[in-house]
């Protein structure tokens, strides 16, 4: 199949009101929808277009979304495919998988009736502006300043109260051409062309800058910051960092590194003295991406984390789900065995949030608290919390 059309969304629903939604809202965005009320139609527009992203109805006359998706495994559609229904959350996640199977590049599901805002945010969260950027465009960015952090606050339950202490630092390009990029538009292509090493630095640094400022200002508040694989087989990374430390008056316990499994799979002895190294420093160390099935629970006794993240993937599961409930329950046990803090990433809900605090998870994170926000917002919206939470407690 020839090359996605960058922004091109087909919606397939029988809905017409459905259909004319996703228009509207793509056109907010930034996005070209075409869309398909028939199983014909469907057909026809795949033979024509080339979409860089589907959202999918999984009841459609004619053609149901299972016979969809195979139908889209046998055109070998690279688009990347969202499903909606209003059929219950189980159905939805059979189906998901089902794609995973066939090879198809699944990326979510949206539960029908959805709220506008719920639509627009998966639309933004999966266009792929970014294709197309070459290396060079990405290392003018590091030069000239083009790259900027926001910060996403993390809640981290203390004295029986859940408190602002972290935040975790998020890159953004600020493309000339293209807007404002966001890190899965970019880093794909910065890991390619090695250019991870410039934008990990420039993340570190900023975060660290601001780790002194915070605590300058009387903040306690620390940043968590994602690090490459290259870095974590970089032997003069512990000693680059230690410097940055110091400079900017930044105490180590401050910072949280984050890294995935795969960072410690081409030489494992390497990536343990680097680890260790980082521990005896000081520096927390967090498991990322944990419940995915990329992440072995042997590196949760053979690698020196202080911490596991448990990934939005399986957080989004545990309002509908009861078997993704006991898998996250038991993962929060395990690691508490192991003298492990457990973050749960991805919280989006009321409910989310109240089943994690009974759960005895330590530190949440999501939209549901807060956005990524520019650095100069975090002061203010720590102290709103703490406000809030403060009069809640009295008044409990």
């Amino acid at each position: 199949m020839s090359q996605r059309e960058r922004n091109l969304v087909l919606a397939v629903d029988d809905e017409v009101d459905f259909l004319e939604l996703i228009e509207q809202i793509g056109a907010g965005v930034g996005c070209d929808v075409i869309t398909a009320d028939s199983a014909t139609r469907f057909r026809e527009q795949i033979a024509r277009r080339q979409p860089a992203l589907i959202l999918l109805d999984l009841q459609m006359p004619g053609m149901d979304g299972i016979e969809a998706l195979r139908y889209l495994a046998r055109q070998g559609t690279t688009a990347g495919i969202l499903l909606a229904s209003g059929m219950d959350q189980r159905v939805l996640a059979s189906a998901r998988q089902l794609g995973d199977s066939l090879g198809l590049r699944m990326l979510g599901t949206l539960q029908k009736p959805a709220m506008l805002e719920d639509i627009e945010a998966l639309l933004v969260r999966h266009l792929e502006p970014g294709e197309g950027l070459t290396a060079e465009e990405l290392a003018r960015a590091i030069a000239e300043h083009e790259l900027s952090i926001h910060y996403q606050p993390k809640v981290r339950r203390a004295h029986g109260d859940w408190q602002v202490a972290s935040a975790e630092a998020l890159v953004r390009w600020r493309h000339p051409r293209l807007g404002l990029l966001y890190p899965r538009e970019f880093l794909p292509l910065a890991e390619r062309s090695g250019l991870i090493v410039g934008v990990t630095d420039f993340v570190l640094t900023d975060a660290i800058r601001q780790i002194g400022h915070w605590r300058q200002r009387g903040l306690n508040i620390g940043a968590t910051v994602n690090l490459s694989p290259r870095l974590v087989q970089d032997l003069e990374f512990p000693d680059r960092l230690g410097r940055l430390l110091r400079e900017f008056d930044a105490a180590p316990e401050q910072l949280t590194l984050e890294v995935t499994e795969a960072a410690s799979v081409d030489d494992p002895e390497l990536v343990m003295d680097i680890f260790t190294r980082l521990r005896v420093r000081g520096v927390g160390l967090a498991l990322d991406d944990f419940g995915t099935g990329t992440s072995s629970l042997t590196q949760l006794y053979k690698m020196p984390f202080s911490e596991v993240k448990i990934d939005c993937a399986l957080v989004a599961e545990v309002p509908h789900t009861k078997p993704a409930a006991t898998v996250l329950r038991a993962i929060i046990d395990l690691a508490h065995a192991l003298s492990l803090t457990v973050c749960a990433e991805g919280v989006e809900t009321v409910q989310t949030f109240e089943f994690l605090e009974q759960a005895g998870c330590d530190a949440l994170q999501g939209d549901f608290i807060a956005v990524a926000m520019p650095a100069a917002e975090i002061e203010t919206f720590a102290h709103a919390w703490q406000g809030v939470h403060r009069s809640a407690t009295l008044q409990g």
